[in-house]
């Protein structure tokens, strides 16, 4: 009398081809990577960064100051003055800062002019020390002073015009 096996089930199929397959995504990892071969003596060459692209001019840059992104009405906030001297920095404000590798860029408006500075730049006795990512530090014989980026003011409606891009 012999005796026959089992057949068997749809379940005991699937089990088995699920562990095959998981053998096989387990294969990459398990198997030793062979080590490339030594070079003689010498070391790879050193790769050069790729140089940085030229900036473009600040006209290109016009249009941030004109519509801000993050402005709901997508105008420019008034220009509003803390001080109307000639002398003072308060009559800056700092609307952004272009950065390209090392070099910075502060973008300044005046009332109605939009002005590019970066270190060593002189604004009427003011001269520019540094621009950092959120602001510009000026320095003049009277001390130092900070501008510092600001979110804009909210417009009065809180939501953005419908149909403008």
């Amino acid at each position: 009398m012999t005796r026959r096996l089992p057949r068997p089930t749809v379940n005991q199929a699937l089990a088995a081809a699920a562990l095959l397959f998981a053998m096989l995504a387990a294969w990459p990892w398990l198997t030793p990577v062979a080590a490339p071969p030594p070079a003689s003596g010498s070391r790879p060459p050193e790769v050069a960064a790729p140089p940085l692209p030229a900036l473009a001019a600040p006209a290109r840059y016009a249009a941030i100051i004109e519509r801000p992104l993050f402005a709901p009405s997508r105008r420019a906030a008034s220009a509003a003055l803390d001080a109307a001297t000639t002398g003072s920095p308060a009559r800056y404000r700092l609307v952004g800062v272009i950065a390209v590798g090392q070099t910075r860029w502060a973008l300044l408006v005046d009332g109605a002019r939009t002005l590019q500075v970066g270190p060593g730049d002189r604004l009427d006795d003011w001269t520019v020390r540094r621009v950092e990512h959120d602001r510009v530090v000026l320095s003049s014989s009277s001390g130092e002073t900070v501008l510092q980026l600001r979110s804009p003011a909210p417009s009065a409606g809180g939501a953005p015009p419908s149909g403008h891009r």
